[in-house]
């Protein structure tokens, strides 16, 4: 699997925004964003370590799905 690069952290993405996206998880741990701001959201989540640079769901990615699961 290719590496993915990232930029700068957008600032209007929010952590609840990033759980809804990680949600849509495929495979092992993989991640299929829709096709809303997918860049963005996928940027957002790799800089702030929810998602490695590989695309695959970190321990912190995980419990940030766990702290929105019920909202």
């Amino acid at each position: 699997m290719a590496s993915i690069q990232t930029t700068a952290e957008p600032l209007s993405v929010t952590e609840q925004q990033i759980a809804l996206a990680l949600r849509y998880k495929h495979g092992e741990q993989t991640v299929m964003l829709a096709s809303q701001k997918p860049d963005t959201l996928l940027s957002a989540a790799i800089d702030r370590g929810f998602i490695d640079t590989e695309g695959y769901i970190t321990r912190k990615g995980r419990a940030l799905i766990a702290r929105y699961s019920f909202i």
